[in-house]
């Protein structure tokens, strides 16, 4: 006899061993619904919900009781022609809530920016923030029924999502089978986006709700908006979002890709280090520095750094792609009778040749990183070698300087010995003379030869005992270096 397990067993799982602490900033959340899929002109709208609304307004369009649906917002001052009433929600729909989390760059890594200042940098605005009060964000998961690995979504710094995109089964309150989804962007601020959507569609109604959540300011998302008006005869397939944030991905990874390079071009403008030929917006060739900034350095660092992050967040986004891509090629649409399958076979063929492409763009991704990374190393090694060679033609100099020196200090030398030699002889003759020339010793009237026989002893006796000296000196200095090299 076989047991039935729960299909949600992992996801308690990972969202017991995974889960952390996020913040709650409750704000206005915009809605983004897509309906009529199968007409000439499918309806799409959106419309703003105040966080003292959110609760009314899920109850309207999840009701508990359908009987009971009724007129629960129609005594609301709001306009409630842009909000759904509980008897639509049985008709397929695409509805999307979109959330902004903050700004700043807290426990991140951001490119450098010249127009931010470090005062710039809102640290408060955590990316972990959710655009919810703690009681409306339990409830959107509850009657979006959104999977439990919706808290997984968040991600503090650079740490890369759990799995990227996972693809769930589930039951609604309805005993209906439903399913759920949660993708995230493995990338950071570094390529200046974080994205992450959590999804449940339900084949029997073809109704599509979503969570997605990114980083920037309220119009950071402008780009869903325009590329559902574009693709609403799309938009009643599951895979349609997850798709359209893996192209937004590519586009801001190549954009990343771009600004590395105009750096490199600025570094090795500014180093002179390079054989190319740049030109200006004038259209005249541009002046080469000589490495007069003493910040290229760490500028070419950043380059190579940023260069290798980005390759990370290309490889980590192409596993999301191609996770995307299987489970787009596995899903059992066939297995429900609601669904068109010719239509969904069709959209689906359409999807997966927007894979391909994605997954081609990639790979031509990962081309330019190599190419920015073998340019980077070679410039960093080109300023190496100026650099080494500019203290090296310094030491030259230095040497040249101090070999000088010590030319004229050993001529010095030479002739301070020579004085002192002269020195050596005169002073006892001299000493002798002075002696003799005392008085007392001018009315003993020495003879002429006395001189000689006191000076010439004691001229010898001083230089011998100079040499004794020199000599001993010698011994004590080198005689202990002759032995150790005897040995």
């Amino acid at each position: 006899m076989m047991t039935k397990l729960p299909t949600d067993i992992f996801q308690e799982f990972q969202e017991r061993h995974y889960r952390y602490h996020v913040d709650f900033r409750s704000v206005d959340i915009k809605v983004i619904e897509v309906e009529g899929f199968q007409t000439d002109t499918p309806a799409i709208k959106s419309f703003l919900v105040r966080p003292d609304r959110v609760k009314d307004w899920l109850t309207k369009v999840f009701p508990r009781d359908p009987c009971d649906s009724a007129m629960k917002l129609i005594r609301d001052d709001q306009d409630s022609s842009d909000i759904p009433s509980g008897r639509e929600q049985r008709r397929p729909k695409l509805r999307v809530i979109l959330g902004y989390l903050g700004i700043g760059a807290k426990y991140d890594y951001m490119m450098h920016d010249e127009r931010l200042a470090p005062r710039d940098v809102f640290l408060t605005a955590s990316i972990t923030t959710l655009p919810f009060s703690e009681d409306n964000y339990r409830l959107i998961c509850d009657r979006l029924t959104l999977p439990r690995i919706t808290s997984l979504l968040l991600t503090r710094g650079a740490r890369p999502l759990r799995g990227h995109f996972q693809l769930v089964r589930m039951m609604s309150e309805e005993k209906n089978l439903i399913y759920g989804l949660a993708m995230g962007s493995f990338s950071s601020l570094l390529v200046g986006l974080k994205i992450s959507v959590s999804m449940s569609y339900n084949p029997a109604t073809g109704i599509i709700n979503a969570v997605l959540l990114g980083n920037g300011s309220d119009d950071g998302l402008a780009w869903l908006h325009q590329d559902l008006e574009h693709l609403s005869a799309l938009a009643d397939n599951l895979f349609l979002i997850p798709i359209l944030i893996c192209q937004r991905l590519s586009e801001v990874i190549f954009a990343s890709i771009d600004d590395n390079f105009d750096q490199l071009h600025r570094v090795e403008i500014g180093s002179g280090q390079t054989g190319i030929m740049m030109f200006g917006e004038n259209g005249m060739p541009m002046p080469r520095g000589n490495c007069e900034d003493p910040n290229l350095s760490t500028a070419i660092l950043g380059v190579g750094q940023q260069a290798l992050a980005i390759e990370a967040y290309i490889r980590g986004h192409m596993l999301t792609v191609n996770s995307v891509k299987k489970e787009l090629l596995a899903f059992p649409w066939q297995e429900f009778r609601s669904v068109d399958y010719d239509r969904v076979r069709e959209q689906s063929e359409f999807l997966e040749k927007q894979l391909d492409f994605i997954s081609r763009t990639l790979d031509f991704a990962l081309i330019r990183v190599g190419h920015l990374k073998q340019r980077s190393n070679m410039q960093a090694t080109a300023i190496t070698n100026l650099l080494a060679q500019r203290n090296n033609e310094t030491n030259r100099r230095l040497a040249e300087s101090s070999t000088s020196i010590a030319r004229d200090t050993r001529r010095d030398s030479s002739a301070m010995k020579s004085i002192a030699i002269l020195t050596m002889v005169f002073l006892p003759a001299t000493f002798t003379a002075t002696y003799f020339g005392t008085p007392a010793m001018a009315t003993l009237e020495p003879s002429q030869s006395l001189y000689w026989i006191v000076t010439i002893p004691l001229t010898l006796v001083v230089v011998l005992i100079w040499l004794l000296s020199f000599y001993l000196w010698i011994a004590t200095k080198f005689l202990p270096l002759h032995i150790t090299n005897v040995k």
